[in-house]
């Protein structure tokens, strides 16, 4: 074998064991950390330290992009982990439902760790109600104030699939554009069109621009359906 070759080869074999020793260092000063952490609050069999909040003050700012102090952290963590007790001993067909789903939906996330997965859980089961919200009770009149209180939806449209931009129109008054963007939603579909002068018209939406307009809709039925989803969290936490 090639002297380069060979040598080459024991700097990856001596690599891998530095690698290998480190992290063994690393989890056992982490587990070490972990099983010293202060305790921030216990009662009735739910412990939750210093490093369950750090953890969930990542996980917050990673998936919402702000930050969360300790008080309103603890008071999350409270509620998130009764309620997954709660749903764990009364409807174990549900959590396997949601794990099913969060493995799924966040493949590249480690889920080995039981606070990461409880944050997922816990957001998979607030999108529940939003998903039954939009699939049962949104009407189009909600919608279409929705689009009403924008300054403007300026998009292009066009007659040949968006190949060539005829022009831009705002749309954010246009009900037959609203009803289109919706059954779109509903059918996981992207075939958005409006009518000009009796002629059917491509209207042309990035990826960017229909997260847009999809998160506004999104946002106002979590509003819609904070209530609902307080009372229930609230019906099944009792510490």
């Amino acid at each position: 074998m090639n002297k380069i070759v060979m040598y080459f080869l024991k700097k990856l074999v001596i690599l891998n064991m530095i690698i290998k020793i480190f992290f063994k260092l690393f989890l056992f000063l982490f587990i070490y950390q972990y099983s010293y952490s202060n305790v921030i609050y216990e009662k009735n069999d739910l412990i939750i330290t210093e490093i369950d909040i750090k953890i969930y003050q990542q996980l917050y700012k990673e998936n919402y992009n702000l930050d969360i102090n300790n008080t309103n952290s603890l008071r999350d963590l409270v509620l998130i982990k009764n309620l997954i007790n709660n749903l764990k001993k009364n409807n174990p067909e549900f959590i396997n439902k949601i794990d099913s789903e969060i493995l799924i939906q966040f493949s590249q996330v480690d889920l080995s760790n039981s606070e990461v997965k409880d944050f997922y859980r816990f957001s998979r089961i607030r999108d529940e109600f939003i998903i039954d919200y939009f699939n049962n009770r949104l009407k189009i009149d909600e919608v279409k104030n929705i689009f009403k209180r924008l300054n403007n939806l300026n998009l292009p449209v066009s007659v040949n699939n968006c190949l060539i931009v005829k022009e831009v129109i705002d749309l954010k008054d246009n009900d037959e554009f609203i009803e289109n963007f919706i059954y779109n939603l509903k059918n996981n579909a992207v075939n958005f069109q409006i009518t000009i002068e009796k002629v059917k018209h491509d209207v042309c939406i990035d990826e960017l621009r229909f997260k847009s307009i999809e998160n506004l809709i999104v946002n106002y039925i979590q509003s819609e359906t904070s209530e609902d989803f307080e009372k229930f969290v609230y019906d099944k936490t009792k510490n």
